[in-house]
C-alpha cells in the first residue's frame, strides 16, 4: 500500500513539473504558427516608411565626432594625424516627399570645420539645400563674418527625385536609409540571406519581431516594432572589406558599423512616426589605429505629415518663384547661376553683375505668381 502511495505522489509530481513545460512548448508552437514570414514583415515595413515619407518637419540634433585619421593621406591631412574629438549643434527644417523634392535648412554652431571649431550659436553658419525635378539651390552663409553668404543655382536635368543628402545621420536614418543610396526596405529585399527570429525581444517596452539579413551592405539586424506601426525600434549593421557604404567599397583591413536607436515615437494623425532617435556609425580606415566615429541625436520638435506642398510651395526656386524659401537671401548675396565661375549678385529681386546689369529678372514671374 505504502509502495502504491509513493507512486501515485511520483506521478503526480512530474504532472505538475512536466505540464507547464509541455504548455510552453505548445504556446510557443502556436506562436510560430502566427509568426509573420519575412515577406510579411517587409510588407509592413514597407508601408510604415511610405506613410512617413511626405512631411515638413522642424528638427534640433546634437552630434559628436571622434578620430584618428593617416597623416599621410592628403584627404585627412588637415588634422595633422592627431586623434580629435568635437561636438557640433543644429536647428533647421526639412521638407520632404519622395520622387517630389526636399529642402533643408539649418543653423550650426560649436564645431564645422578645422578653420570654425568654436562657433557662437548666436553667430551660426546658415545653409539651404533644395532639390527638385527642374533645378537645384545652395547657399551659405557665415554669420559671424558677414550677412550676404554665397549661393548657387542650376537648372536641372534630372527626372527623379527621391532620396535625401543619405550621409547625413539622423534624417537619412528616420527615411529608411542606413548606410545605403538604398531604402532599408529594399536593401532587405534583395538579402543574399535574410531569416526572421522564432521569438520576439523586448525594446524599451515593444515586443519586437527581428530580422537578420546578409547584403551587399553587410550584416543588418532590424527589430520591426508592432506597436508602433511597424517602424524599427532597433537596427544594428556591420559591414566589412569588400561590401559597400553607401556608393563606396569597403577598402582592405576596413571595418564599417552603424546603428539606430528609436528613443520615442509619436501618433501624428493616426500614423505612428519615429521623432527621437539616436544614430550613427564607426568607421575603420585601413587598420583599427585609425578610425572615424559620428554619434547623433535627432529630435523631430514639429512634424506635419503628407501636406500638400504645392500649396505650401515646399520645394519652390527662390531665385524664379518664392524668395521667401531662403530665409537668408539678402540683397548683396552672391549668386553662381548653372556653374559659371562669374559671381553675380541679388539685388531687389534680380539677378545682376558687379556694373548692375541684368542677368535674370526674376519679379515678373513672381508678380504674376502672385496676381493668379
Amino acid at each position: 500500500m505504502r509502495k502504491a502511495k509513493r507512486t501515485i505522489v511520483i506521478v503526480a509530481l512530474f504532472w505538475v513539473v512536466s505540464t507547464p513545460v509541455c504548455l510552453a512548448r505548445t504556446a510557443r508552437s502556436k506562436g510560430r504558427l502566427k509568426h509573420p514570414t519575412v515577406s510579411e514583415l517587409l510588407d509592413k515595413y514597407s508601408q510604415a516608411l511610405d506613410s512617413t515619407a511626405s512631411f515638413v518637419s522642424h528638427y534640433e540634433r546634437t552630434g559628436e565626432y571622434r578620430g584618428h585619421f593617416p597623416a599621410n593621406q592628403p584627404f585627412y591631412s588637415m588634422y595633422g594625424g592627431k586623434k580629435f574629438r568635437y561636438k557640433s549643434f543644429k536647428r533647421g527644417m526639412f521638407k520632404f516627399k519622395e520622387n517630389k523634392g526636399d529642402y533643408h535648412h539649418q543653423y550650426a554652431w560649436g564645431y564645422f570645420n578645422e578653420q570654425n571649431k568654436n562657433l557662437a550659436e548666436d553667430k551660426p553658419i546658415y545653409r539651404v539645400w533644395i532639390r527638385a525635378k527642374d533645378f537645384s539651390y545652395f547657399h551659405q552663409v557665415y554669420k559671424g563674418r558677414y550677412q550676404s553668404g554665397s549661393a548657387t543655382w542650376g537648372k536641372s536635368t534630372r527626372q527623379r527625385i527621391k532620396t535625401p543628402i543619405t550621409s547625413y545621420v539622423g534624417i537619412s536614418h528616420l527615411l529608411g536609409y542606413i548606410d545605403s543610396d538604398e531604402r532599408l526596405d529594399e536593401v532587405l529585399r534583395k538579402a543574399n540571406r535574410i531569416s526572421v527570429r522564432e521569438t520576439t525581444e523586448n525594446v524599451r517596452g515593444s515586443e519586437c519581431f527581428v530580422i537578420d539579413a546578409h547584403t551587399k551592405y553587410g550584416q543588418y539586424t532590424v527589430w520591426l516594432d508592432p506597436e508602433h506601426g511597424y517602424h524599427p525600434a532597433k537596427v544594428r549593421r556591420k559591414a566589412r572589406e569588400g561590401e559597400y557604404t553607401h556608393h563606396h567599397i569597403i577598402p582592405r583591413g576596413s571595418i564599417a558599423t552603424g546603428y539606430l536607436d528609436v528613443l520615442q515615437f509619436k501618433q501624428v494623425d493616426d500614423i505612428w512616426v519615429p521623432v527621437d532617435v539616436n544614430a550613427g556609425y564607426h568607421r575603420t580606415i585601413g587598420s583599427p589605429a585609425y578610425y572615424m566615429d559620428e554619434d547623433k541625436h535627432y529630435k523631430r520638435t514639429q512634424i506635419i505629415l503628407n501636406p500638400d506642398h504645392d500649396k505650401l510651395g515646399s520645394f519652390a526656386d527662390p531665385i524664379l518663384e518664392d524668395p521667401n524659401n531662403d530665409p537668408e537671401l539678402i540683397n548683396g548675396t552672391r549668386v553662381r547661376i548653372n556653374g559659371r565661375p562669374i559671381q553675380y549678385i541679388w539685388q531687389d529681386g534680380k539677378v545682376v553683375d558687379d556694373k548692375g546689369n541684368v542677368i535674370m529678372d526674376c519679379m515678373p514671374k513672381k508678380q504674376k505668381k502672385n496676381k493668379s
